[in-house]
């Protein structure tokens, strides 16, 4: 579960960080979190269609799990904070100090899956989440490798 997190994580930050350096964007004067509310909307389309939520299921379902990913890319940016801002160098007791809050937040990332899912699992049976999950890593993962791709690997198949 962690790694799906985190390369959901990757993906929204790739894809935060390409849209803002797109010209067409910035010459349209269209905002990162437009850009974002409608990588949104596309993935929960997708989600929706390939899952085979009801419409009422979809309605139910996604505010909750956009809020549940939104708490968790909050405490994945805590926890690589804490990472980039490293104690000084020999001094143990800071160390000390930075690690035991990474492993809290760690230990509430894992909270949150235990809230959230209850959540889930009273608005949508939990094969269908299971399901959901499945086909969210698999888009996150096309993602990832278009973007990763050059321009000129992008027009032809996938040869990895």
């Amino acid at each position: 579960m962690k790694k799906f997190s985190t390369i959901l994580l990757l993906i929204f930050v790739a894809l935060s960080a390409f849209s803002q350096n797109n010209p067409a964007h910035k010459q349209q004067g269209v905002s990162p979190r437009v850009r974002m509310e409608e990588f949104r909307q596309q993935v929960q389309n997708y989600i929706t269609k390939e899952a085979q939520l009801t419409e009422q299921e979809a309605k139910m379902f996604f505010p909750i799990y956009t809020e549940y990913k939104d708490a968790q890319r909050k405490l994945h940016m805590q926890i690589n904070k804490l990472k980039k801002d490293a104690p000084t160098s020999g001094n143990e007791k800071e160390f000390q100090t930075q690690l035991m809050e990474m492993a809290k937040l760690n230990a509430e990332m894992a909270g949150l899956d235990s809230i959230y899912y209850k959540k889930i699992f009273k608005l949508i049976p939990a094969e269908k989440f299971y399901k959901i999950l499945i086909i969210e890593d698999r888009v996150s993962r096309r993602i990832l490798q278009n973007y990763n791709r050059g321009p000129e690997q992008k027009k032809g198949p996938n040869r990895r």
